[in-house]
């Protein structure tokens, strides 16, 4: 996907038209996003992949993980 889909500053390290994988685009995103950026990356993502990619998280932000559960309405634990 393309990165120009989000705020630009989440991909600052990268080409500002780079094609990244789903993976670093939702921990990017995940990890770096404003509220529209996430709640566009839950209406360009299933719940399930993005679940997916947060169960591998190891930089865990215990706020940011409360706001993700709430956007996708998934509990906290499944993170």
């Amino acid at each position: 996907m393309l990165v120009t889909h989000f705020s630009k500053y989440i991909f600052w390290s990268y080409n500002s038209n780079a094609d990244l994988p789903n993976d670093v685009i939702i921990k990017q995103v995940a990890l770096y996003g404003e509220i529209n950026d996430l709640i566009k990356l839950s209406k360009l993502y299933r719940k399930d992949v993005i679940l997916k990619v947060l169960n591998t998280f190891n930089n865990k932000n215990p706020k940011r993980v409360n706001f993700i559960s709430k956007v996708s309405e998934e509990k906290e634990n499944k993170y």
